[in-house]
C-alpha cells in the first residue's frame, strides 16, 4: 500500500478542492506563513555564517541569489504540503460518509429485510462450503471467502458519492474482504480472525440471521472506514516523505556549495604559501 495512484490523489485533490475549499486555503495559509519563517531563518543562518559572501565580485553576486531562490522552493513547497494536509483532514473528516456510501451501494440491499438477509447468508454458506471442500475441510481466509462471493455476486454497485465511486473502482477487491469481514464481526462475541472452518462459519451464520441489522451495518461502515483511513494515511505518509526529502535535498545545496567553495579557497591559500 506503499505505491502512490498518482491519478487517485490527484482526483482526491480535486475532490477536496471542490467540496472542501476554505479548509484548503486555511491550510495553505499556515503553512506558507510557516513556510516563510523558516525562509527567514535559513537565511540568518547563511549569514551568520558567511556562506553567501564570496571573494571574487561575479561570484559574490551569483550566491546572492540564493536568498530568492530559499525563498521560492520553501513557499512552492509549504503550498504543496499545506494543499496535501488539507486534503488529509478533509477526507479524514469525511471518511465516515464516505465508508456509508460504499454500505448503502452494497450490503445496505442484502440487511434490508429479513428475506434479503437468509438468501445473502444461504449464498455466503454454499460459497464457504465449497472452498472447504477444496480445502480439504481445512480454515479459509476470509478474503478467499469474499472473492468466492463476488465472483457468483455482483456485491458493490458504485457509489453516487465520487470519492466512494473512485474508492470502490481502486480498492474494491480488499473492500469485499473487509464488508465479509465486518458481516462476520457483527455477532457479539463471535471471535473472528482473519481465517475460519466451515463448522465456526456455520454456527456465526446461524447468528447473523437473528441479529438486528442495526448492528451489522455499523460493524460493516466501520471495517469499511479503517480501510479507508488506513489507505489514506499509508499514502500521505508516503508522499509527505517524499516532498520533505526533496525540499531538505534542495536546501542543502547552498551549505555544500559554500563547503567546496571554501575547500579550494583552502587549497588555493595553501598553494600560493608554498610558492612563495
Amino acid at each position: 500500500m506503499q505505491n502512490i495512484h498518482w491519478e487517485t490523489i490527484y482526483n482526491a485533490v480535486g475532490y477536496v478542492l471542490k467540496n472542501y475549499p476554505l479548509k484548503i486555503v486555511l491550510f495553505c495559509f499556515l503553512f506558507l506563513v510557516l513556510g516563510l519563517l523558516i525562509s527567514s531563518f535559513l537565511v540568518i543562518i547563511l549569514k551568520k555564517y558567511k556562506a553567501l559572501s564570496r571573494r571574487q565580485k561575479y561570484y559574490n553576486w551569483f550566491v546572492k541569489l540564493y536568498i530568492p531562490a530559499i525563498f521560492i522552493v520553501n513557499i512552492i513547497f509549504s503550498l504543496k504540503i499545506g494543499l496535501f494536509f488539507g486534503v488529509y483532514f478533509a477526507l479524514k473528516k469525511d471518511s465516515y460518509s464516505i465508508s456509508e456510501q460504499v454500505y448503502n451501494s452494497s450490503t445496505y440491499y442484502i440487511f434490508k429485510d429479513n428475506r434479503s438477509k437468509k438468501v445473502f447468508i444461504e449464498d455466503l454458506r454454499k460459497a464457504v462450503k465449497d472452498l472447504s471442500q477444496k480445502n480439504n475441510n481445512a480454515k479459509i481466509k476470509v478474503i478467499d471467502i469474499a472473492k468466492a462471493y463476488h465472483i457468483k455476486n455482483d456485491m458493490i454497485d458504485l457509489p453516487k458519492n465520487w470519492m466512494a465511486s473512485m474508492f470502490v473502482n481502486r480498492y474494491g477487491d480488499k473492500i469485499y474482504s473487509f464488508i465479509i469481514y465486518g458481516i462476520l464481526d457483527s455477532v457479539p462475541n463471535g471471535g473472528i480472525t482473519n481465517e475460519l472452518s466451515y463448522g465456526e462459519f456455520d454456527a456465526i451464520s446461524e447468528k447473523l440471521v437473528v441479529l438486528n441489522p442495526g448492528n451489522i451495518e455499523k460493524s460493516i461502515v466501520q471495517k469499511i472506514q479503517n480501510l479507508f483511513l488506513m489507505i489514506l494515511k499509508s499514502q500521505f505518509k508516503t508522499i509527505l516523505k517524499g516532498i520533505l526529502l526533496i525540499w531538505v535535498l534542495l536546501m542543502c545545496i547552498p551549505w555544500f556549495e559554500f563547503w567546496i567553495y571554501t575547500l579550494l579557497m583552502k587549497r588555493l591559500k595553501d598553494h600560493n604559501t608554498i610558492q612563495k
